[in-house]
Parts: structure tokens; C-alpha cells; sequence
């Protein structure tokens, strides 16, 4: 696969882990005994103790003996990550830094204050942990082998000077993948209250950081939808949508291009026809080869969904957020709709997907629409991500394995979906390759004109449309 190509894809609910703290008789549980005659701070041990772990993979769920070893690995790495970050006298950096890897692992370093117990560290006798908690859900491969985890952690504990105790508090959403053969966070957001040095006030903070796209290079994938009505291959129908969907990921910009699913073309090895013909001729592989030889761009993937698998796309993500840009009757798409913005369940975002006899210019202004929908998937993930909860890619990751066809591994799904969230869905590009209508062999059709040729050329440069 040439560099990393980027799609908008989903995913279902994996499963969870509960782990708790335990400590002795008295005191507040998960501190250790402190020692006899020791002198300076006191360093309790934290005891995380998982209780349960469960996964899925896209077909499916992961079994308990592929869970375990990853699980217990995972637990021990958050355990001691606590311990350095929070119990420790003294904060030994490499230690804490080598639970990070790539981007994270410089983020962390700039996110040091907010990641540990700060700068009090010195002036403290002791931090006592008094809970702690996480929640894991597990991604695993066709294979059953984990790939990626998703952990909720809850930390509580006393900031300890004299006889001032001050609250600790510390709610992480961390992903991990595995790297070398250990478990790495790749990705994290971490709320919590420290207390300051001065008079040991709570001091409330957040550190985030997201991953980007390891390659900066322009990215384009071929995103189709077929007509394929229920108990149909997707393959053994027409294209119904048809659009290329660019990516720069230095510049952080989106663009999307539709092209007309009428447009007269010549399909490689099978004459001349409408473009929607290539996809039932040869394939999602032969509609590539086409949509590359009419604008010229380089296609590195491509995803393809029936009308089902649509649908249970919009399903398994809890609906998608789309501003209609004009109120909607078309009884033929099953389309009613009013001006504004609307949360779309899995019939009406697959209704507004078809309506083109209630919209201002036809099948134009349904591909419009189409791209409208992309752009919305991206905004509505990249909301569920941005308030807390990474693990919100979760739906995402499986739906889009389980629902849609596509040259991407459910890896490189999970990778460019962490990655999304990065993309501003309001500098998002959406154009149609325009032409003129009319008829060939009796059949309707729209020739492409100089306006497609220009955006084709636009977008192959950089991937941005209008830069």
C-alpha cells in the first residue's frame, strides 16, 4: 500500500475491565504498610487487580485466552505508570516516558506537569492511593490476535504533608498498541486535579494529544456506494456515489470530489459506458482503474458499501449530524426533510444519500449531498472523540470492517481513524466534477467538461481543493 490511506469507517463496542485497589486493614485501601524508622517520603505500591476483559474482532468475539496475556501486560504497564507518576518521591522521567511511543511519548514530555503529581512532588510526605480503576476494551485481528486497546482509568488518592492532605484526582482515556512486543499508549486525554504547592490548593488541568498520519503526503481514497438493494452482492450492482476524497495531512485538510454517476467515459478493456457500469463489469478494482484514467489522480484505496451496509453503518454509530441545506419531499428516496440541522438515523441519512427529485440540480446536487454526509461522518467522530472519550473510535473501527468492502486491513482502519479526529471538518472541501447533459445510444448521459478537468487537476496536486 503507498503510504497511508484514509477513509471514514466504523466500528462496534468491544468490552470492558474493571481493576480496583486494595490495601491493608487500615488506612485507605491500595497503601502499603509505610516502613518502620524510614525517613523522607513514603512510597506506597499501587495494586491494580483486573477483574474481567473482554474483545471483538470483526467478525466476532475474541476469546479468553487471547485476551489474558495482553490484559495482564496492559495492566501491569498502567499500574507501574501510575506508581511513577503519582506514589514515587523523586519522578524518574524515563521510566514514565517509556509507556509512550512516537508523537506521544515528545507530547508527554511537554504534558509532564498534567500527566503526574507535578511540581508539589518535592514538597510531600507521601501520596496514599485510595482507588483505582480501568475499564479496557480490547481490538483483536481477524486472527484473534489484539491489536489495539482502548483504557478508561480512574485514580484517586491523598496528597500527604504534615497534617495537610490534599485531593488527588486523575480520569485518563489512554489507546495502546502494541510495539516490540509491549503495549504502548499511542494516543491520550487525562483530566485531574494535583494540588499546588502553595498552601496545597487543587490545582484543575487537562492533557490531551492525538496522533497524526505517519506520512505527510497527499492521500486519496476512492469511496463508493452501490445500488445493491438487500440480498445483493455490492459488487453485482451499478455505483450509485461515486467520489474521491483527498487528504493532506501536513496542511490538516479534507477535500471531496463526486463524480456524476452518469458521466460518459471509456472503461478500461470495456469501452465506452457510463461510469456507475465499471463497478459491475469489473469490480470496485476495474472502477478504480476508471476513476484514475478520467482525472488522473492516484487512487490508494478504496471502501465500497451497499444500501444494507450503509445503513448499519449509521446504526452502529448512533446516527450521523448533518445540516440540511433545503428542506427535502421525495417520495422515491423516501426523503422528508426540513431545512437545519438534524440528527439522521440509518433510514433518513440513506434517504438523503438518494433524493434527487426534490433537490435544485438532480444527480449533482445529490453527489453534493453525498459529500455533505462524508464530511458530517467526520464531524460527528471527531465530536464523540474530542470530549473525553477516545474510545469512541471503537463503533467505528468494526462497523466499518463488518459493513463495508475494501483493500484496507482493519490496522490501517484503526490507524487512520485515530488519526481523524486531527482534521477540521469546517475547512473540508466538497465540489462535483460538473458537465453537460445529454444523450448517447439512447442513453442519458453527462460529458465531462473543462470545470471537472480543472478541479481533477487541483485535487491531484496536493489533494486540496481551492488551496
Amino acid at each position: 500500500m503507498p503510504g497511508l490511506r484514509i477513509i471514514a469507517v466504523a466500528v462496534a463496542v468491544v468490552g470492558l475491565v474493571a481493576a480496583s485497589c486494595t490495601g491493608g486493614a487500615e488506612g485507605p485501601s491500595g497503601a502499603g504498610p509505610a516502613p518502620t524508622g524510614a525517613e523522607g517520603p513514603v512510597t506506597h505500591q499501587l495494586s491494580m487487580r483486573l477483574v474481567r476483559a473482554t474483545g471483538k474482532t470483526q467478525d466476532g468475539t475474541l476469546r479468553p485466552s487471547d485476551i489474558a496475556e495482553p490484559a495482564e501486560a496492559i495492566r501491569r504497564d498502567l499500574e507501574e505508570l501510575y506508581e511513577t507518576a503519582f506514589l514515587a518521591p523523586s519522578l524518574d522521567r524515563e521510566a514514565l516516558f517509556s509507556h509512550f511511543t512516537g508523537d506521544a511519548r515528545r507530547e508527554a514530555e511537554r504534558d509532564l506537569a498534567r500527566l503526574t503529581i507535578g511540581s508539589v512532588r518535592g514538597e510531600l510526605d507521601e501520596v496514599v492511593p485510595h482507588r483505582a480503576t480501568v475499564s479496557l476494551k480490547l481490538l483483536g485481528d481477524a486472527r484473534g490476535h489484539p491489536l489495539a486497546a482502548f483504557a478508561h482509568t480512574k485514580f484517586r488518592a491523598s496528597a500527604v504533608s504534615g497534617n495537610v492532605h490534599a485531593p488527588v484526582t486523575n480520569d485518563a482515556e489512554y489507546v495502546l498498541r502494541r510495539s516490540n512486543g509491549a503495549w504502548r499508549i499511542v494516543s491520550y486525554d487525562v483530566r485531574g486535579r494535583t494540588p499546588r504547592p502553595e498552601q496545597m490548593g487543587a490545582q484543575a488541568g487537562r492533557a490531551a494529544f492525538a496522533p497524526g498520519l505517519p506520512s505527510n503526503g497527499p492521500l486519496f481514497v476512492l469511496v463508493i456506494g452501490s445500488d445493491a438493494r438487500p440480498g445483493r452482492s455490492a459488487v453485482n450492482a451499478r455505483a450509485d456515489s461515486i467520489h474521491i476524497v483527498g487528504v493532506n495531512p501536513r496542511l490538516g485538510r479534507v477535500s471531496i470530489l463526486g463524480i456524476p454517476r452518469d458521466s460518459w467515459v471509456a472503461i478500461p478493456g470495456s469501452g465506452t459506458n457510463k461510469i456507475n457500469a465499471a463497478l459491475v463489469r469489473g469490480g470496485p478494482e476495474l472502477l478504480v482503474r476508471t476513476v484514475e484514467q478520467v482525472s488522473g489522480v492516484d487512487i490508494d484505496a478504496f471502501v465500497l458499501t451497499g444500501f444494507v451496509g450503509f445503513e448499519r453503518l449509521v446504526d452502529a454509530v448512533g446516527g450521523i449530524e448533518v445540516r440540511i441545506p433545503y428542506p427535502i419531499d421525495d417520495s422515491a428516496a423516501g426523503a422528508h426533510l426540513r431545512a437545519g440541522p438534524e440528527h439522521l438515523n440509518r433510514d433518513e441519512a440513506l434517504a438523503f444519500a438518494r433524493a434527487r427529485h426534490d433537490v435544485p440540480a438532480g444527480d449533482f446536487s445529490r453527489s453534493f449531498n453525498q459529500g455533505r454526509l462524508i464530511i458530517a461522518a467526520l464531524a460527528t467522530l471527531r465530536r464523540q472523540v474530542a470530549i473525553g472519550r477516545p474510545a469512541a473510535l471503537l463503533p467505528w473501527v468494526l462497523a466499518g470492517s463488518r459493513s463495508l468492502q475494501t483493500d484496507l486491513s482493519l490496522g490501517q482502519i484503526f490507524e487512520l481513524l485515530l488519526a481523524a479526529p486531527a482534521f477540521e471538518p469546517s475547512r473540508a472541501r466538497n465540489e462535483v466534477a460538473s458537465g453537460s447533459g445529454t444523450t448517447i445510444g439512447g442513453l442519458s448521459v453527462v460529458v465531462l467538461g473543462e470545470r471537472a478537468r480543472a478541479l481533477f487537476r487541483d485535487l491531484r496536486r496536493d489533494a486540496v481543493l481551492g488551496n
